[in-house]
């Protein structure tokens, strides 16, 4: 396929007819790449990008915005949304390389997928059971980067949507994906653009009569200490940490506090937790990728390890409690081998990354 130099939208529309491409990457001096199946395409026909283009091409996307462009001149970087002309939403985040403007787009699902399309039966069933049966505490879904988080949860926030009669307020930066409401009333809150920042938009939560908040992400004290708020005043919150296991997820939250404060930290994120869904994407064999997870919930021993801080103990709780629908990383990717799902090379993968 060959397109104009300019015609970005010609290159998100040949993305959306091509099966299993999931980012977008346009860089000066490189060639036009995708990501397919896990691996970066390069596409060659058109030889390489130079900066005035690829400048040109994050204007569009900001659709001509140029108070917006302005501003990512001076701050280097920037995140949103762009929906493409086939109604297919992507996450956008801008940013220089080399002094020079680059761009990675991620596709993102126009559709919520149900949970059993994602994790196993044995998970989906207890994240059903013992988180999405709650009317309060906090539930985190982890991974450093390009896990995919929001697609797990949107999954479970539109799994609410059709079975409660509730208020669901999201905090996200950027939005990426627009929920239809069905018998919930939502309300989607695009941070820098319906609020000034998370802060912000977590105090006035309070008083926006919600029962279900999304909190897109923690990222320091005081936000880990509002989610905390917000789920020990009667509502179910979901938020992220960029953690790589559920022992991992506790070290890190209570980490964020000054260490005067960990101590009730761990008494309240005990009480308050639901539970850590920690998640990753390897290559599935023969052709795409597939979620590897680890799961935990917050039982009595959790809860007393919590407060005593024996974080490294909770790596076996999760191994002797799987009849209670608990599993480490590595026994889900364990699990996936016997069906023939992934290699080897992936159990090597996580045993050496130390996960689960």
């Amino acid at each position: 396929m060959t397109w104009p130099w300019a015609a970005i939208d010609q290159i998100i529309s040949y993305v959306n007819s091509v099966d299993k491409i999931s980012d977008i990457h346009l860089a000066w001096w490189e060639y036009i790449c995708f990501r397919q199946h896990g691996d970066i395409i390069k596409i060659k026909e058109n030889g390489i990008l130079d900066p005035e283009l690829v400048g040109q091409m994050i204007l569009h996307l900001m659709h001509y915005d140029q108070e917006k462009y302005n501003t990512f001149l001076i701050t280097r970087d920037a995140d949103f949304g762009y929906v493409s002309k086939e109604n297919i939403p992507y996450r956008v985040n801008v940013f220089f390389r080399l002094n020079k403007p680059a761009l990675v787009m991620r596709k993102i699902n126009g559709k919520a997928l149900d949970l059993e399309m994602l994790v196993s039966e044995s998970m989906a069933t207890a994240i059903k059971e013992h988180v999405l049966s709650r009317k309060k505490w906090l539930y985190l879904v982890t991974w450093p980067t390009w896990s995919w988080k929001s697609t797990s949860l949107v999954a479970m926030i539109e799994y609410l949507n059709q079975r409660r009669e509730e208020h669901i307020i999201t905090m996200e930066d950027p939005i990426e994906f627009i929920y239809e409401p069905k018998l919930c009333t939502i309300s989607q809150r695009n941070i820098w653009q319906d609020s000034k920042s998370f802060k912000a938009a977590i105090k006035g939560a309070m008083r926006e009569d919600p029962d279900i908040i999304l909190v897109w992400e923690i990222r320091d004290a005081e936000t880990a200490d509002a989610a905390l708020e917000l789920s020990e005043t009667w509502h179910l919150v979901f938020s992220t940490l960029h953690t790589q296991n559920c022992p991992a997820t506790i070290n890190r939250f209570i980490s964020l506090f000054p260490p005067e404060l960990q101590e009730s930290v761990c008494d309240r994120l005990a009480t308050s937790l639901i539970g850590v869904q920690s998640q990753m994407l390897v290559k599935k064999v023969g052709w795409w990728r597939i979620w590897i997870y680890e799961f935990m919930l917050n039982t009595t021993a959790v809860r007393n390890n919590i407060k005593k801080r024996e974080i490294p103990q909770l790596a076996n709780i999760i191994e002797t409690w799987a009849n209670y629908g608990m599993i480490s990383m590595k026994k889900y990717a364990e699990n996936l081998l016997a069906q023939g799902k992934v290699d080897e090379a992936t159990i090597e993968f996580i045993m050496a990354e130390n996960i689960g």
